[in-house]
């Protein structure tokens, strides 16, 4: 499959980001790409996930960010509380039509992988009806080896591919930082990429070569 869907463990832990330098680092290589973030939530005046990622990739907003809701909340609660609904189907035929006018495309959910898009529909869901590998963003601090496992665990469950785990964020102040990469490498039997919290946007060369090695660049 030439694209990925980027899930995470939570919201907030750095799926965009990961999204952006992976995109960059694509670009750099080559790569006509794509971005498709399905549903984006918690949109005023424009998708700002959406738009970070269309200023690498050079898309129309729309087709980038086909579905928006105003509130932050998952794509589910977003059709409870504003009333207004998408169709899956059409979802998935926009996706496809994206795989014949990109090299790859790079897929975003929105917080977790549990997180449901509708009702019985989540990301986990989605991945394996598009049949799109994974790559599990989690943060680097206290919390993740519980997060990060459950992830791996029930991706695992649903018969998906997991190219990676990246954990993002290291900064060193944190004392469970030392030893959480290797404790999820032991249960998961994955190496993490380690990625620091840095200023700005874009990770060194070495960093963003790491993450386009992990889909297959």
């Amino acid at each position: 499959m030439r694209a990925v869907l980027i899930t995470a463990t939570d919201t907030g832990v750095g799926k965009t980001f990961v999204a952006y330098n992976l995109a960059y680092a694509l670009k750099e290589a080559g790569v006509k790409v794509g971005y498709l973030k399905p549903v984006e939530t918690d949109v005023k005046d424009f998708p700002a996930d959406g738009s970070l990622l269309v200023s690498i990739t050079e898309q129309d907003i729309k087709e980038a960010v086909p579905v928006v809701f105003s509130l932050p909340l998952s794509p589910y609660a977003g059709i409870l509380e504003e009333g207004k609904d998408f169709s899956l189907e059409d979802l998935k035929h926009h996706f496809e039509n994206m795989l014949k006018k990109y090299e790859f495309v790079i897929v975003e959910g929105a917080g977790g992988i549990a997180v449901p898009i509708k009702r019985d529909y989540d990301y986990a869901r989605l991945a394996k009806d598009w049949n799109l590998p994974i790559l599990v963003v989690a943060r680097a601090t206290l919390g993740t080896i519980n997060h990060t496992f459950l992830t791996y665990f029930y991706a695992k469950s649903m018969g998906l591919t997991i190219k990676g785990i990246v954990m993002n964020g290291f900064e060193g102040k944190d004392v469970s930082e030392r030893t959480n990469a290797r404790i999820v490498q032991e249960l998961t039997g994955i190496k993490p990429l380690e990625l620091p919290k840095i200023d700005g946007l874009l990770l060194p060369e070495d960093l963003r070569r790491a993450l386009a090695e992990l889909v297959g660049f």
